[in-house]
């Protein structure tokens, strides 16, 4: 049996699926360190921007209650796995489906918020991702990016078959800008954590 691809930036067979595994878990600090920087009131309508193996769904339906969580990714593997994880609530609270950042299968202004989580390394097109994400964002909404790698001078992550851009903050925060937000800031954490929010 061909194990495929341990990538993150496009998981593949029992090798991704045991790596989608290990992001779940390893990536939980960055989310509880990140996600409460914003509030999140009940009923939100949330969109999980390249959701990998789904344990960011999971958490942000007990950030907002009562809130329908959607999740996107390009990857299938990503999406079975997302899917699987989120088993209890697919179809009543989460909706997850295949699909690209950088042209979105959603009507516009349909989201309160959307994250994206240790993702947008692998985003082709940045700026066009994010006039997506400003697209189908609702006016007051935003847009929270996390990364646990933010200094690509400073990176010993190993080499990957799928092409990936380290960002310094201050670089996220231009591409808002210049996708449309009316304000962008960021936040460091420990490490080269980091929060970086556009408001719509």
């Amino acid at each position: 049996m061909d194990k495929k691809r341990e990538d993150p930036g496009f998981p593949e067979g029992e090798a991704g699926r045991q790596m989608l595994d290990r992001m779940n878990k390893s990536h939980a600090p960055l989310r509880d360190w990140g996600f409460p920087h914003e509030k999140w009131p009940d009923g939100m309508h949330i969109l999980d921007a390249g959701c990998g193996g789904g344990a960011a769904i999971h958490e942000l339906l007990t950030y907002s209650k009562d809130s329908i969580v959607e999740g996107i990714d390009y990857a299938e593997e990503s999406v079975n796995q997302a899917k699987k994880y989120n088993q209890e609530e697919l179809g009543k609270r989460v909706f997850i489906r295949q699909g690209d950042v950088g042209d979105l299968p959603y009507e516009d202004e349909t989201f309160d918020a959307i994250t994206a989580v240790e993702t947008v390394y692998f985003w082709p097109d940045l700026l066009k991702a994010m006039k997506e994400m400003h697209r189908v964002l609702k006016k007051g909404g935003f847009f929270m990016i996390l990364c646990e790698g933010s200094d690509p001078d400073h990176n010993d992550w190993p080499e990957i078959p799928t092409p990936m851009r380290i960002y310094r903050p201050e670089e996220l925060v231009t591409y808002l800008s210049q996708a449309g937000f009316q304000s962008a800031s960021y936040d460091k954490g420990p490490g080269q954590y980091i929060c970086v929010v556009g408001h719509k």
